[in-house]
């Protein structure tokens, strides 16, 4: 008989630190994707996301709730 596989199941800090990760990275692909470009009204992708992250109050998953909602305007 085969011995059973012990399952390893993420922590719930695990699971959040990793889905930081994976909004950090989003949040700077949808910043640089959605920054003005263009003679005279160009705009850094850093500049658009620390607007989401102050109407966010710094919550970066509530910065990306208002980056997608701006984003679908």
């Amino acid at each position: 008989m085969a011995a059973a596989k012990k399952l390893s199941i993420p922590t719930l800090a695990e699971r959040i630190e990793a889905l930081e990760e994976e909004v950090d990275e989003a949040l700077d692909a949808l910043a640089e994707e959605r920054r003005p470009k263009g003679e005279g009204r160009a705009l850094p992708a850093d500049s658009v996301r620390r607007m989401w992250e102050a109407k966010a109050a710094g919550n970066l998953f509530h910065a990306w709730l208002i980056a997608c909602k701006e984003t679908r305007s």
